[in-house]
Parts: structure tokens; C-alpha cells; sequence
């Protein structure tokens, strides 16, 4: 009898040993650790852009790879660095943010933090930092593109251009949209206008306003929320707007010639894909044509609202698109990166 309780016992504690295992926290690299991504928006949601797009982005990950998911909209640049430390501190795995005005706080916030892995998506410059990545995007290929299409399309041979900021990027997408539209129409003026807003619909539709006052009979955006109020200006004064960011043909089918489109949430989803499949690598990820990085979404409702002269040259257009694409991928035609105002 003593002998069946003693190993009873022996029994017993075994099982609490291997209960005591099985509830031991987690280390990094266990199996059954639960990632934390945290994304800090510095634009606000809604805006039907990239935000949107990497909000959406993010909720999907969180379902497909089980992952834990923290947000924070850091619309102030004072909030930037301490909304990075703040997650680092509470054990984020991965911060992933946007836009150039996180560049520097996230390096000052990496360094202090080696063992947390950041994200950053079209910061304009490269970070060379062992636990960041970086994703950017080669949008004057697509408004290259774009500026084929518009130049084509325009009557007055004026074209506008609002803006959040003249940022060096913005100025070349400007400078490549420009040299598109030359090829088609050489007589053809591109205007900018800047609101210093990527936020504000509001100041987007008075500059539209003030561009379709001076001719222009179409406006195209490089502005995010702000180009919502361009889409408004549009749709009031009967001119073809070239939205950006997302689609928003739905949102004014007889209005938005096309959107230029970076492909920022699908860009975030990927790179928390690598990281939940233990395969995060830092440096720089450039996000092009050839790979599907930027693109042109052609409004599906806008030819059929065109007189039968108007179809003609979009048809075109968007042949010559197609094979200036092409062309553009195989490296035949180079887009340069022009950063200098015209």
C-alpha cells in the first residue's frame, strides 16, 4: 500500500511540474508567443487613402496571423517620438509608422530600443539601422504615366496640381507628371498649388477652386485627406479630378478620371507577414512598377460618360500608357527623379 502511494505521489508531482512548464511566460521566439504590432497613424483615419489602406491592412493581419494590434493617431509631430518610446516601453515586437516627419524620431527611438523591429513606410530617405525596415515607393514612375493621360485629356492645355506639402518627392512626382504630359501635348502647363495640409478638405477645394479659376480643366492631387476637398471642387465645377491614394471612383464616377495609387497597406501587410514568419529584414524595400509598388486604378464609369471625340483620346492614352509601362519595367525608358521646382 505504501508503495502504491508513493508513486502516486511521484505521479503527482510530476504532473505539477509539467503544468508548472506549460504556464511559464513566453520568451522571444517561443512558439506560442504572441506578436505585438503597433502602428501609429500621422495623418488621421478617414481619409480614404493611406491610412485607410494601412488600417485595413493591419486589421487583416491581425485575424490571418494571430497577432496582438495596437493603433495610435499621432497628428502632432511634438507626439512622435514619445508615441514610439511609449510602445517600445510597453514591449511592442514591431512599431510601424509613415511618412517623412517620422524619420528622425524613429532613429532616435530605434537606438534606444535594439531589440524591437520598426517599420516605416515613404520616409524619402534611406535608415540604416539593423532592426528597421524600410519601405519607399517610386511614385514619379506612375505620374509619369499619369501626366500621359491628363495631357491628352486636357482642352485648355492647363493642368492643376494640389498638394499637401512641397516636399522633395511631391516636386518630382510634379516634374514627372509634367514631362508625361509633354509627350502627348508639348504646349501643355502644369500649375502646383500646395495647401501645407495633407488634413484638410476644406483648404484642398479652395486651391482646386482658384486652379479651375485660372483655366485649369483638370486638377490632379498629391494630397491625401486634403484632396477630398479637390474631389468636391470637381464634381461642383464639371472638371476631370486624378485623385490619389486609393479608389474613388464610387465616391464621384463622373468626376475622377483615374487614381495614382501606392500600394501602402498591402506594403505594411507584407513586411508583418515576413516578421510573423520569423523572416524580418532591415533596410530598404523599394516598392516600384515592376514590382507592383504604385499604379494607376482607371475609374470604370468615366468612359461612358464621355462624347464619342473625348473616348477616342482616352483610348489612346491609355495605349500609350500600356506600352510606356513596358517599357518603363523591361528598363528601356528611364523616369527620372527630378527633385528641382520648375
Amino acid at each position: 500500500m505504501k508503495k502504491v502511494i508513493s508513486i502516486l505521489m511521484v505521479l503527482a508531482m510530476t504532473l505539477v511540474l509539467f503544468a508548472g512548464c506549460g504556464n511559464e511566460p513566453a520568451g522571444p521566439g517561443k512558439e506560442n508567443e504572441q506578436l505585438h504590432v503597433a502602428m501609429i497613424f500621422t495623418q488621421s483615419l478617414g481619409d480614404a487613402g493611406p491610412m485607410d489602406s494601412m488600417n485595413t491592412n493591419l486589421k487583416k493581419a491581425e485575424e490571418d496571423f494571430n497577432i496582438k494590434v495596437s493603433t495610435f493617431e499621432a497628428l502632432q509631430p511634438s507626439q512622435y517620438e514619445e508615441a514610439l518610446r511609449s510602445f517600445a516601453r510597453d514591449g511592442a515586437d514591431f512599431i510601424a509608422t509613415a511618412m517623412p516627419g517620422m524619420v528622425e524620431p524613429l532613429k532616435l527611438v530605434a537606438a534606444e530600443f535594439p531589440e524591437v523591429k520598426f517599420c516605416i513606410l515613404f520616409p524619402l530617405e534611406e535608415i540604416d539601422m539593423p532592426n528597421v525596415t524600410v519601405v519607399d515607393f517610386a511614385t514619379w514612375e506612375m505620374f509619369y504615366l499619369a501626366g500621359i493621360i491628363g495631357g491628352s485629356m486636357t482642352e485648355t492645355g492647363m493642368i492643376g496640381h494640389v498638394v499637401g506639402a512641397e516636399q522633395s518627392s511631391i516636386v518630382a512626382d510634379d516634374n514627372a507628371f509634367f514631362e508625361g504630359a509633354k509627350l502627348v501635348n508639348e504646349n501643355v502647363k502644369v500649375f502646383m498649388s500646395s495647401t501645407n495640409t495633407f488634413d484638410d478638405p476644406a483648404k484642398g477645394k479652395e486651391a482646386a477652386l482658384n486652379l479651375i479659376g485660372q483655366g485649369c480643366d483638370i486638377v490632379f492631387t498629391n494630397a491625401a485627406k486634403t484632396g477630398l476637398g479637390v474631389i468636391e471642387a470637381g464634381k461642383e465645377k464639371g472638371i476631370y479630378v486624378i485623385a490619389d491614394s486609393s479608389p474613388h471612383s464610387d465616391l464621384a464616377p463622373e468626376t475622377i478620371l483615374f487614381d495614382t495609387n501606392c500600394a501602402y497597406g498591402p506594403s505594411l501587410y507584407a513586411q508583418i507577414k515576413l516578421l510573423a514568419e520569423g523572416n524580418f529584414q532591415a533596410g530598404l524595400h523599394f516598392a516600384d512598377l515592376k514590382e507592383g509598388g504604385v499604379e494607376l486604378l482607371l475609374n470604370p464609369y468615366i468612359r461612358d460618360t464621355m462624347t464619342t471625340e473625348q473616348q477616342e483620346k482616352y483610348d489612346a492614352a491609355l495605349q500609350m500608357v500600356e506600352e510606356m509601362r513596358a517599357k518603363i519595367i523591361s528598363g528601356e525608358v528611364v523616369v527620372e527623379r527630378n527633385i528641382e521646382k520648375r
